[in-house]
């Protein structure tokens, strides 16, 4: 049962991302189909706005309550 779900997840992925199209015809250069290329950098703009969001809200709040704490010398008044 798993290796069907399996062999059943790695054919939907290649067909969403053409990689099956491209090994067959030898251009592995250009592996993917537009909707595959659109997924993977899609994904790519996602985290790393994630990423940004992050480090602005750790920045602005770092969750720290000690004042002597390393986080605290960027908020200083005097920078």
């Amino acid at each position: 049962m798993a290796d069907s779900v399996a062999a059943s997840f790695v054919q939907t992925l290649e067909n969403i991302c053409g990689v099956h199209q491209a090994l067959a015809s030898g251009s592995a250069g250009s592996a993917g189909t537009v909707l595959g290329n659109i997924l993977v950098a899609g994904a790519a703009g996602v985290v790393t706005l994630l990423c940004f969001a992050v480090a602005l809200r750790l920045l602005i709040r770092p969750g720290e309550r000690d004042s002597n704490h390393p986080k605290y010398r960027i908020l200083r008044p005097d920078r």
